[in-house]
């Protein structure tokens, strides 16, 4: 594949969770020198000392009191980011009356390997990993699983296996907390039980029981790893935490943490950390999050996505003061209405206007006089968003959606999420995606541009990217559109009889409602003499 020299200088300082070290990547080539890895260079958020807790928040709350989080585990391999990702998921579920009583840790662990085409996550189970691959896992509503649903596919499992079936309940929301203050993150622990995050780990830092931690400012960072937070107390002593290099925290105060050690000290599996914690919510180890929404999936719900990845890296390359983004879907599976949009972006407080854009020949149209807006606003966190599209009656045929971001006073970012590759800093993959010609779309200067013909454009890449739009619809009754409109343009040609010679052949796979336009013969079954009866209906036409 062949690389251009970077349009900007891309640099990410993000470390993966493992036991012995901890390898930054980058995304688009920008790589990394681990000879630079000083902590002067870390973009450390630390938080002021001062007390700036909300007069309506308790000085102190534990999830654990409220019987809504399952006990801790203990990790097997170098995969604390499954763990934690999974608990903050079971937390959100159990608070909001939903179940959640064991969800499979193997299964994200397999699910987040490299599958046979050589794509997706370039590791191991026993390798590290990263909060995009949980971020992925389950924005795309590919977990969790409950581990007694997985055991019977467990010995035969491998990550090109769609198990998405097992899957009861997705999260349509997940805010990212990297810099928000310490009483937003109190609020987000009581308003969804816990929250993913992650820190710089070393025992040199732990107090003789194993029950507080506290890493000063200035220490070197050491191994990351990942966990769930679940309470705090403002009154904690400060004295709890060992002393390390002669410093103690400067005032008294801790979070309450569940780990994935097992039951491994005092508490059962959880310790304190002190509010004071150099690497706590720094972005070494972005994203910290929570989950902000979880919705029951039944079979009257469908996620229509192109990625199952979900975002690896920001779409930030075109500095206008807005761009349109799009992904194109075939929207005759009998979900018809739009429930709602999810998009990932890091473009808080930047203008988003999303809206259902027909396509013509299976490409978004340009016109935007045909387009229909279906909601406006203002990004409210940096996550993915879900937006609600008051049941759009979609039409039955391919069509897109458009997720439009706009700078504006308050923000000078449009960017949104994509799936795209990324490197080690070893130069070594880290992911490859997935990406086909005709999903992703941008809308530039009035011209409708595929992506993948973008990326090879403008950057000299082969891979590209895959946006992460998604369509929350809902099942509406299934009925015929047009007899022998396979390709869903309202229209009879020979591209239907293609289309549907291709299908009978094994070639490609019909949605619900192509499968009805196909039976052109109306005996409930789909053969050759289909295709003659459609030929003669496009002759009769002619």
């Amino acid at each position: 594949m062949k690389k251009s020299p970077a349009i900007k200088a891309i640099t990410i300082s993000i470390s993966a969770f493992m036991l012995f070290s901890a390898v930054g990547i980058t995304a688009n080539a920008a790589e990394i020198d681990s000879n630079t890895k000083s902590l002067k260079n870390f973009q450390i958020n630390t938080y002021s000392n001062s007390d700036d807790t909300q007069a309506d928040l308790p000085t102190s709350f534990s999830s654990v009191d409220y019987n809504i989080v399952n006990p801790p585990k203990d990790q097997r391999y170098n995969d604390c980011w499954i763990y934690s990702s999974l608990s903050a998921l079971e937390t959100k579920l159990l608070k909001s009356g939903f179940t959640a009583n064991n969800f499979s840790t193997e299964h994200m662990n397999l699910w987040a390997t490299t599958k046979s085409n050589g794509k997706g996550w370039l590791r191991s189970i026993t390798s590290d990993g990263y909060a995009f691959t949980a971020l992925g896992y389950l924005s795309s509503w590919q977990g969790g699983i409950e581990q007694s649903d997985f055991e019977s596919f467990a010995d035969e499992y491998n990550p090109d296996t769609d198990l998405s079936s097992l899957v009861n309940y997705g999260a349509t929301a997940i805010k990212y907390l990297d810099n928000c203050s310490r009483e937003e993150i109190k609020q987000e622990i009581m308003d969804n039980g816990s929250i993913y995050a992650a820190y710089s780990h070393s025992t040199f830092y732990e107090n003789s029981d194993r029950t507080a931690y506290f890493c000063p400012k200035g220490s070197p960072k050491a191994t990351g790893h990942a966990i769930a937070i679940v309470g705090w107390d403002d009154d904690f002593a400060k004295e709890n935490f060992k002393t390390a290099n002669g410093i103690l925290p400067e005032n008294n105060g801790a979070w309450l943490v569940k780990n994935s050690w097992g039951n491994y000290n005092s508490l059962n599996g959880y310790f304190w950390m002190s509010y004071e914690d150099a690497y706590l919510f720094s972005s070494t180890f972005r994203y910290n999050y929570a989950i902000e929404d979880v919705t029951p999936i039944t079979d009257d719900i469908k996620l229509m996505q192109n990625e199952i990845y979900g975002a690896t890296y920001e779409f930030n390359y075109i500095d206008y003061d807005s761009v349109t983004y799009l992904n194109l879907f075939n929207f005759s599976e009998g979900y018809n209405k739009l429930d709602s949009v999810m998009f990932e972006s890091t473009a808080k407080n930047s203008d988003y206007e999303i809206y259902y854009v027909p396509a013509e020949n299976k490409t978004p149209v340009s016109d935007e006089s045909k387009w229909t807006l279906l909601s406006t606003g203002t990004v409210p966190y940096s996550g993915y968003l879900n937006i609600d599209t008051n049941d759009f009656d979609l039409p039955v045929t391919y069509g897109a959606i458009a997720v439009k971001i706009s700078k504006n006073e308050a923000s000078d970012k449009n960017t949104i999420g994509v799936g795209e590759w990324l490197n080690k800093s070893n130069g070594q993959f880290a992911f490859i995606n997935e990406t086909k010609k005709g999903e992703s779309y941008i809308y530039k200067d009035g011209k409708m541009i595929d992506i993948l013909d973008w990326y090879k454009a403008e950057r000299d890449d082969d891979l590209g990217g895959t946006f992460v739009i998604k369509a929350i619809t809902n099942k509406t009754e299934l009925a015929v559109t047009m007899l022998g409109d396979i390709d869903l343009n309202n229209k009879l040609d020979v591209l239907d009889v293609t289309d549907l010679q291709m299908a009978i052949s094994g070639g490609s796979n019909l949605t619900a409602v192509q499968k009805l336009n196909a039976d052109t013969d109306q005996n409930n079954e789909i053969n050759v003499n289909d295709v003659t009866q459609l030929q003669i209906m496009i002759s009769d036409k002619n």
